[in-house]
């Protein structure tokens, strides 16, 4: 991993397509500006509103474009968060694509897990109504890291940030629109929990704001593989700034070397007997 300077998108999308895509734009180019060579927006970033599973676009189509196109005028990763993918025939797909500089597709992720909970004292929430779940994990190597990719209630789930690590993973991208409960609780634990146990640099990029269905929380942050916060965001849009360092990684992977202290030899139940 080389040292390159990222930027975080933290919005606050809504129903109206091209007002989202209009601050797609200035962010954008505000981030260019500042010299990010990749750049990243939180889950769900086209649109935000009630019926969220009649709401998708086939790819290509006009926010794709759009991400396409402001990759190739700015040249830079572009990493979208995650759009409302429409599928032929069935529920559409909650989906991230990373667009390289050229306006090319680079990577593409379907979200795997879905978020269907009922949260004490807060909202019930069951995504799988209206979203079919990925079948495929994503990494994508790009000039100056190796990234991997999750979605919001993705970052509950361990393995899939492990077999990301075991397979190059230097950064995680986590595109995000965690409720207010569930975020005050639990979002700073798990990012730095990925972060710490992998030994790898977390990018995650969240929503703020009142949507239709709850208050999302915000507070997108950085965290390096020895858990420290680079930066975070409050609970209003902002963009943050910050610079990896590959040597910051290399000196967390020499002195804690979770990665290769696994006990794969013995990471099965079959064959074994557990006493208590």
């Amino acid at each position: 991993m080389e040292k390159f300077k990222a930027g975080i998108v933290q919005m606050d999308s809504g129903p109206n397509v091209e007002d989202n895509m209009r601050a797609v734009r200035e962010y954008t180019a505000y981030a260019a500006a500042e010299g990010v060579q990749f750049l990243m927006f939180p889950e769900t970033v086209d649109y935000i509103g009630r019926q969220m599973g009649k709401h998708g676009e086939r790819i290509p189509g006009y926010v794709t474009r759009t991400f396409a196109g402001l990759a190739r005028q700015h040249g830079i990763y572009l990493h979208c968060g995650s759009i409302t993918e429409a599928a032929p025939g069935g529920r559409p797909f909650n989906t991230t694509l990373l667009f390289a500089p050229d306006g090319r597709i680079k990577a593409f992720y379907r979200k795997l897990h879905l978020f269907d909970v009922n949260i004490d004292g807060g909202p019930s929430y069951g995504e799988s109504a209206e979203i079919a779940p990925g079948a495929d994990i994503a990494l994508a190597s790009v000039p100056f890291a190796s990234l991997g990719f999750s979605i919001c209630y993705d970052l509950r789930f361990p393995e899939l940030f492990r077999l990301q690590a075991v397979n190059g993973a230097e950064v995680f991208c986590v595109a995000a629109n965690f409720t207010k409960e569930t975020g005050q609780r639990h979002w700073e634990t798990l990012l730095k929990a990925r972060a710490v146990e992998n030994t790898c640099y977390v990018l995650a990029a969240g929503q703020c704001g009142q949507k239709e269905a709850f208050e999302a929380y915000g507070h997108s942050m950085a965290v390096d593989p020895f858990g420290e916060i680079l930066a975070e965001a409050g609970e209003m849009p902002e963009v943050l700034i910050v610079e990896l360092d590959g040597q910051r990684l290399a000196q967390a992977r020499a002195s804690l070397p979770c990665l290769k202290g696994r006990r794969t030899d013995v990471y099965q139940l079959e064959g074994h007997t557990i006493s208590y």
